[in-house]
């Protein structure tokens, strides 16, 4: 059985009975020796009657940001499983450290889904599954897909399926990674990165993550009341694993699942162009872009919010996943 973990309901807006666990996945070299185990955070609702939802956050993120995105779900009929990735939220940090965001290689991170969908609360909860996902968490969950996991239905919000970085930009920073990393600095910030957590740090105007005010401010209360959430910028090693694994999937085919991709207007983190190359192949899947939305989709103004969730709600009555 998992250990049980904290998890702040309250903070989270989830819904009642929402409880966080512990697992342990393979180190993976780190942290070492070679061997070792990390410890790995899940957050989970109750059961739901119509199944249950898995949620991959993204790059900085935890689980209980996701409360609200929960509790639209319970409403839904659905349970959640929200997984506290590797070296951010309350799973192992490396040496601690919250202020550097680091992992030794992507596979890493289905090591972390496997982990947590072989936990026994986990594996005994009801299907469909449903997968929701962000950022990070979309190249994750591709990679996932592609490996056979088996879910009846997909909304994935702005995928990391490449940056937002021009040709010239992209090639340097590609270089860069790949020349630190292999000197043995891979654990080093990248030049300028943000040792903060940008919500806490960056005022509402200009910030790259959402146009609702509202929102941003109950982001940077978490991250004030809870500052061992946070997670500041990633490392040389995490952007050179971040391109390898980008390259490996851009060629592969999306697998025929019934998937919705959320995309705002106003990205500035990942690459709209990689996004909408990939929905433009994928016959099963569609792209619905938000005018003036920014990078975070469920964090939005409502009537954006709202304009996802009716489409989220259409894809699920089309697969019989949602009373019509």
């Amino acid at each position: 059985m998992a250990e049980d973990a904290p998890f702040n309901a309250a903070l989270a807006e989830a819904p009642e009975g929402t409880r966080a666990l512990y697992v342990r996945a393979p180190g993976f070299g780190w942290p070492r020796p070679p061997g070792s185990t990390v410890r790995l955070r899940f957050a989970l609702t109750p059961p739901g009657a119509r199944g249950t939802a898995l949620i991959f956050p993204g790059r900085t993120e935890y689980a209980e940001k996701y409360g609200r995105v929960m509790s639209a779900l319970a409403g839904r009929g659905y349970g959640s499983v929200v997984i506290d990735w590797r070296g951010q939220g309350l799973s192992t940090r490396p040496r601690g450290r919250t202020d550097l965001g680091h992992v030794a290689n992507f596979a890493a991170y289905q090591a972390d889904l496997a982990a947590v969908l072989a936990a026994p609360e986990v594996a005994a909860l009801p299907g469909p599954r449903l997968l929701f996902a962000h950022s990070m968490g979309g190249c994750i969950a591709l990679r996932a897909l592609l490996s056979g996991l088996e879910v009846q239905a997909a909304v994935i919000s702005a995928p990391m399926w490449g940056f937002d970085l021009s040709e010239t930009a992209g090639r340097s920073a590609r270089l860069a990674a790949r020349i630190v990393t292999r000197i043995g600095l891979g654990r080093w910030h990248l030049r300028g990165g943000d040792r903060g957590y940008y919500a806490a740090t960056e005022p509402f105007e200009g910030n790259v993550l959402t146009s609702d005010a509202a929102h941003y401010e109950w982001m940077r209360g978490h991250l004030a009341a809870h500052p061992e959430l946070g997670l500041g910028g990633p490392s040389w090693r995490w952007l050179h694993e971040a391109f390898r694994e980008i390259d490996a999937l851009a060629p592969k085919d999306t697998p025929p699942v019934p998937l919705l991709t959320l995309l705002g207007s106003d990205e500035q983190v990942v690459s709209p162009e990689a996004i909408r190359e990939r929905m433009a192949r994928s016959p099963s899947g569609r792209l619905l872009e938000l005018e003036g939305g920014r990078h975070e989709t469920w964090m939005e103004r409502p009537e954006l919010q709202e304009i996802a969730w009716a489409e989220t709600d259409r894809l699920l009555r089309a697969q019989g996943l949602l009373p019509g």
